[in-house]
C-alpha cells in the first residue's frame, strides 16, 4: 500500500502571483489550469524528500486547455459532421495549452526531475488511473515518492480553475500536519449497468477526495467517488485505512 503524505490546493492564482513572485515569473506564461497545477504542485513537493527523484504523474484538462481554444472546439462542434468552420480561425499559439504534458514537463524542469513520468489525458475520471498507476510504480519499488498534479478551468469563460497535487510515499509517514496516517490500499471499480453524466474536470475529483480526508472517521474507509466525479462507466472505491 501506498501513503498520502502532503495535498495541495490552488484556486487563486493572483494570490500565487503577489506571494511568490519567482514562482509566478516560472509559470506566468502557461494557462491558468497549469499555473494552478504547477503552484499546487510546487507547495506539495515541498513535503517530498527530493522532488527531483520523485515520480510523476499529471492529468490534463478535461476542458480545452485556454478558454480561447474551447471556445473554438465548441464553435467547431456546432457546426456539425458536414458544416463548414468558413472564417473561424485559432491563433496557433492556443494549440500550445492542449499539450497534455505541459504541466508536467514544466515541472520536471523546475525541479530537475528525470526519473519516471506519465501524463494521462483530458478524459473525465483519469483521476482514478492516476492514482492506480502512482499505486502501481511505488509498490513495483520503482521509486520511494510520486506526486500526482491536475489543473482544469470552470466557466464558460474560463476565468477561474482549480489546481491540485497529491505527494505520496512508499514508507509509512504522516499526512500533512494532521499527525494521521493515510494508507491507499486499492481503487475499486464495479462496472455499472448504463452509462451516466460526468462532470469533466480533472482537479474536481481529488478535490473531493481530500475533502473526504479531511472529515472523515478513522480506520478502514471506503472512500466512494461520486458518480458525477468518475468516468461514468464504473462505481469507483478507494480503500484507505486511517489511524
Amino acid at each position: 500500500m501506498i501513503h498520502l503524505i502532503a495535498a495541495a490546493i490552488k484556486n487563486d492564482i493572483a494570490g500565487v502571483r503577489e506571494t511568490s513572485p519567482e514562482l509566478w515569473r516560472q509559470i506566468r506564461r502557461y494557462n491558468l489550469p497549469v499555473q494552478l497545477a504547477l503552484a499546487a504542485a510546487d507547495e506539495a513537493a515541498k513535503a517530498a524528500e527530493d522532488p527531483a527523484k520523485a515520480a510523476l504523474f499529471s492529468l490534463a484538462p478535461c476542458q480545452s486547455g485556454s478558454p480561447e481554444l474551447h471556445q473554438w472546439t465548441q464553435a467547431a462542434a456546432a457546426s456539425g459532421p458536414n458544416g463548414h468552420i468558413g472564417n473561424l480561425r485559432v491563433n496557433p499559439t492556443h494549440t500550445l495549452h492542449a499539450v497534455d504534458n505541459l504541466g508536467l514537463s514544466a515541472f520536471a524542469i523546475m525541479q530537475g526531475n528525470h526519473e519516471y513520468c506519465l501524463g494521462l489525458g483530458g478524459a473525465a475520471g483519469q483521476a482514478w488511473c492516476g492514482l492506480e498507476a502512482v499505486g502501481e510504480r511505488l509498490l513495483a519499488g520503482c521509486e520511494t515518492e510520486a506526486l500526482l498534479m491536475a489543473g482544469d478551468q470552470e466557466g464558460e469563460a474560463g476565468r477561474n480553475g482549480l489546481g491540485i497535487a497529491l505527494l505520496f510515499s512508499r514508507e509509512p509517514k504522516p499526512y500533512g500536519r494532521t499527525g494521521r496516517f493515510v494508507k491507499v490500499e486499492s481503487v475499486e471499480r464495479i462496472r455499472l449497468g448504463e452509462m451516466i453524466s460526468v462532470q469533466p474536470h480533472a482537479a474536481a475529483g481529488l478535490q473531493a477526495f481530500v475533502a473526504g480526508i479531511h472529515h472523515g472517521g478513522s480506520g478502514r474507509v471506503a472512500y466512494e467517488v461520486a458518480a458525477e466525479l468518475g468516468n461514468g462507466m464504473d462505481k469507483i472505491t478507494i480503500i484507505l485505512e486511517i489511524t
